[in-house]
């Protein structure tokens, strides 16, 4: 009887080191912080339980979870063995910003059997948003893979592995989906079914003509659930001689719309300007936002944003003729595809002028009307799901 291999999902080590890196960023008048929070948040390895001399992919997701505009550069991404050898690396990988992520795959072999104690490594730096290093960091996790000798074994069947990170329902995702093939035979004709064992999602197809021996391919999914909890996902592959399923689960969470809109004045040179602050507290992205405004001197001009980000913020500014005495601010939006709008009215306290660098369009710093001590929104509340703001009125439309 062929010999089953050993399953080691029970036995993975899950382990999350997060490392809590503190910037400080210095305005020419001010001065504001805000913390990030680099993991490795999951680890894929393509096959668990190789045998000697078969390609191995393991691919950590590194992930950025501050709301900050500070970035981490990945200088380097290794995979050491027990003995502290590098068998894998890759370098120079750019620069991730608050609440995105980063999949790096590293492949290798091994040419001797038995349990392998393997470590990876993240090592970068902090940046600011005016480029300035301001901490060297290195990140380790460890990985676990069981090698057996060669068999007489049938010619092994690809695998199929699904990665899917838990989804906001109405909201899109992205699902990938790695196809080994550790066999001596090219797969042709290679078709690719994604779907649930319901009707929460669309099924897609993706197809390749081939896929070649000890090779893996990876296709990747953008799918929007329609309703929240648990989801099964099934990934279905079909070739001209074999036909394999791979399944894994998820969940799915309500869409929590929480986005609060503030705004201050600020004097650069002889100009007055309007900086509109936008911040998403909710769990999903929002799309096609537009601040409106207007004050008992008439209408101001408005500002949009493509996208903001899930635990993100905005700063919109705009010039404006003189510093209105107050405002009633109305911004727009789109989140898991139905339109919303919020609203709230600043008075002359909040708008006063401050000394205050301008912060961009571009720029993630955010400032509550009556702040605490100048924190910026993305450092405090955001990270727990909201914000305390009187006065706001929130209208959500469905499609």
């Amino acid at each position: 009887m062929p010999r089953t291999k050993r399953s080691r999902l029970g036995r993975t080590l899950v382990a999350t080191i997060t490392l809590l890196l503190c910037c400080s960023l210095l305005a020419s008048a001010g001065a504001a912080s805000g913390v990030t929070y680099v993991t490795i948040s999951d680890v894929g390895v393509s096959d668990d339980n190789p045998t000697t001399g078969d390609l191995v992919t393991i691919t950590p997701t590194i992930r950025h979870s501050s709301a900050d505009d500070a970035g981490f550069q990945i200088n380097e991404v290794t995979l050491t063995n027990a003995n502290g050898e590098r068998i894998a690396e890759a370098n120079d990988l750019g620069t991730i910003g608050g609440s995105e992520t980063l999949d790096v795959p590293l492949r290798t072999t091994f040419d001797t059997a038995g349990d392998k104690h393997l470590t990876l490594h993240v090592r970068g730096t902090t940046v600011n948003s005016s480029g300035h290093t301001q901490s060297a960091s290195q990140i380790t996790h460890p990985v676990y893979v069981d090698v057996d000798e060669p068999s007489s074994d049938p010619e092994p069947a690809p695998r199929v592995h699904i990665d899917a990170d838990s989804m906001v329902a109405g909201a899109e995702s992205t699902v990938t989906v790695t196809v080994s093939n550790g066999g001596e035979d090219t797969l042709s004709d290679v078709t690719l079914r994604l779907d649930d064992f319901g009707d929460n999602i669309d099924a897609q197809t993706r197809m390749r003509p081939t896929i070649p021996a000890e090779n893996m391919t990876t296709f990747t999914f953008t799918v929007t659930p329609d309703e929240a909890g648990d989801m099964n996902l099934k990934a279905t592959l079909t070739s001209e001689n074999e036909d394999v399923t791979g399944l894994t689960s998820t969940t799915v969470d309500e869409l929590e719309d929480t986005v609060r809109v503030d705004a201050t004045t600020v004097h650069e040179n002889d100009t007055t300007l309007l900086q509109y602050h936008v911040a998403n507290a909710g769990n999903a992205p929002i799309e096609d936002v537009l601040v409106t405004a207007e004050s008992p001197d008439g209408s101001l001009p408005s500002a949009s944003a493509e996208r903001i980000n899930a635990s993100a913020s905005k700063t919109l500014t705009v010039p404006v003729g003189s510093e209105p005495a107050s405002a009633t601010l109305d911004v727009s939006y789109t989140a898991g595809g139905d339109a919303s709008s919020t609203t709230e009215t600043i008075g002359s306290k909040g708008l006063e002028s401050t000394d205050s660098d301008v912060t961009t369009i571009s720029g993630q710093n955010a400032f509550l009307n009556g702040g605490i001590g100048g924190i910026p929104l993305g450092g405090i509340a955001l990270l727990f799901g909201g914000v305390v703001v009187g006065g706001i009125a929130g209208t959500r439309l469905r499609r």
